[in-house]
């Protein structure tokens, strides 16, 4: 390590590097330092007390920090210049869009297909299988609560209304045709189709606005041999559905700060466009804020198109918030999401707070509460890295004042003991911002099944017959059961190799993408940092979900990573 850091600043101080360039790298260098110490932390203890026991533990915390925060200081720097040096344009031939459009599509599909073939017809989330028992109008439970009843209420918005209904088209057929396995293979066939034409149309947008075709070619080899993307393109899940939109969304957005708001003259474009907003929104609930946060910024940076803007984005917003999930949720018997999701990082600051000071609680604060949480439970339900039991014990039928009367008891005990809310809210996310490579999760390669769902369930068992998993299920071909197997290893092992398993890793891709951030603060590309804003707000979500390190909640970030890379060189 000495030697290579030795090697590393010979070649660092060998250039002259610009005051902006050595600021901005060390306040980033310095956030890395801070984040790898969290994630080492939280990854070891429940709390830091244990690393901050004495002064020599504290002075080895801050040798840790420092060696870290070096080494990414001389990536940076080094970044600077080669970003720099390396030619802007590669004076290759220029090739028609749709030449280059459908060379993508091209390479990905072949490369993609052994994937679709070894694990046909799908790999299924469990989380699915929830949608599957709405779907036929069965009672389904989330977090000890009752979801939907089969009878007042058919369907949750917990997992999207818009994907139960389209994936249950493709179920529906092919129960009908007495081939249920064709029906799901039907439709991720449909996904993955969805997702090589919107990999397809960003590196195109790239290509458009002058990106280096060498780099180019290197994200589209990334796309085709990383295994993340065709196994994400092929899973039946919510995440996945989410990821397809937020990509095409991506399309647009690149297109708009590209030609900075040119494009919005184009009336296909705005439909299209509009449509594709609509979508993200509806198929998964933070989609209707990140649309809100980049409507805002669209506002902001392209004062000339702003009603442009608001037709094209705030219109199907409108209509997404007030006809679909007001009338037509109504209509289908849609309930809507819990406000315990979004309350998560508040419910965990409370429950570690009354594990670790419960003493402290006075008799007023312990009644206020009890009126929205389970208070004799906080502490046995409290899990660092999970909020899900805690989020269990929400009593839904808390009312506006008894929430209210929550939020300032929950800002008194912050004020007390600070330290417990931070960390609370650190050993429930430093999987996003920690590149530690501790993590073997991420990729789904089972297929899940309803009977399988059942076993496991207690409610289920009780309100799902047995006869309904014999409508429902089915199992893999024979012939591809040894290949599936052959496929599972191989990406175990995929798990230990460089680079590759950067793309597995949440922390590396929320540092891939801040890295990607400074390369263009560093080369004055402010329309380019706005239009790839969307792709740090996904992180940000992140941060607020119930669950630390978790692949498939980032997965939207990490499909727009090689584009992202690639677009750092580039004239327009």
């Amino acid at each position: 390590m000495a030697a290579g850091l030795f090697i590393l600043f010979l070649i660092v101080f060998s250039y002259k590097y610009t005051v902006r360039e050595v600021i901005s790298a060390a306040i980033l260098s310095i956030l890395y330092g801070f984040c790898m110490w969290i994630g080492t932390v939280f990854s070891h203890r429940e709390s830091w007390d244990y690393f901050l026991r004495n002064k020599y533990v504290m002075l080895l915390n801050a040798f840790y920090m420092l060696g870290n925060a070096i080494i990414l200081f001389g990536i940076l720097l080094l970044l600077c210049r080669v970003i720099l040096r390396i030619s802007e344009t590669d004076n290759q031939t220029e090739h028609s869009l749709k030449r280059v459009f459908l060379t993508c599509v091209l390479v990905l599909f072949v490369l993609w297909l052994p994937y679709y073939i070894s694990m046909w017809p799908a790999t299924i989330h469990g989380d699915f299988l929830m949608q599957v028992l709405q779907l036929f109008h069965y009672p389904t439970m989330l977090q000890h609560q009752l979801t939907s009843d089969g009878v007042n209420v058919f369907y949750s918005n917990d997992h999207p209304f818009l994907h139960t209904q389209l994936v249950g088209l493709f179920i529906k057929f092919g129960i009908k045709i007495n081939n249920k396995a064709l029906g799901y293979g039907m439709y991720t066939f449909l996904q993955m189709t969805a997702y090589i034409g919107g990999i397809s149309a960003i590196i195109t947008t790239l290509y458009k606005f002058g990106a280096n075709h060498r780099i180019l070619k290197a994200a589209l080899g990334a796309y085709a041999l990383f295994p993340v993307f065709p196994l994400y393109a092929i899973m039946v899940g919510g995440d996945s559905f989410f990821a397809l939109f937020f990509l095409w969304f991506m399309v647009g957005i690149l297109w708009i700060f590209k030609t900075q708001g040119d494009v919005l003259k184009n009336i296909k474009f705005d439909i299209f466009f509009a449509v594709i907003v609509f979508l993200m929104s509806a198929s998964k609930n933070q989609g209707i804020y990140i649309a809100l946060v980049t409507l805002v910024f669209c506002v902001i940076c392209l004062k000339k198109y702003r009603i442009k803007i608001l037709v094209t984005m705030f219109v199907p917003i409108f209509i997404f918030q007030f006809a679909y999930t007001g009338l037509l949720f109504k209509a289908a018997r849609v309930s809507t999401v819990g406000k315990q999701e979004a309350l998560s990082v508040c419910f965990q600051q409370t429950a570690r707070y009354v594990k670790y000071h419960g003493d402290e609680v006075t008799g007023e604060e312990e009644a206020a509460i009890k009126k929205v949480l389970a208070y004799k439970k906080l502490a046995k339900k409290y899990q660092p890295a999970l909020s899900d039991p805690v989020k269990g014990t929400y009593k839904s039928e808390a009312t506006s004042t008894d929430l209210k009367n929550y939020f300032k008891v929950w800002l008194q005990m912050g004020l007390k003991h600070p330290d417990e809310y931070f960390q609370a809210f650190f050993a429930n996310t430093y999987g996003y911002y920690a590149p530690l490579f501790n993590s073997r999760g991420g990729l789904y390669l089972g297929l899940s099944t309803v009977r399988f769902y059942r076993s496991n369930r207690k409610w289920a068992q009780e309100m799902i017959p047995e006869s309904f998993c014999d409508k429902v299920d089915f199992k893999e071909p024979k012939i591809l059961s040894p290949i599936r197997e052959r496929m599972k290893f191989l990406m175990g092992i995929s798990y230990k190799i460089p680079i590759i398993n950067w793309l597995y890793n949440l922390g590396v891709i929320t540092w891939l993408i801040l890295i990607a951030f400074f390369a263009l603060w560093i080369k004055r590309k402010y329309f380019d940092m706005a239009a790839f804003l969307p792709v740090f707000l996904i992180v940000c979500v992140c941060l607020l979900s119930p669950r630390n390190d978790n692949l498939r909640y980032i997965y939207p970030a990490c499909v727009l990573i090689p584009g992202m890379l690639a677009n750092l060189q580039g004239d327009r």
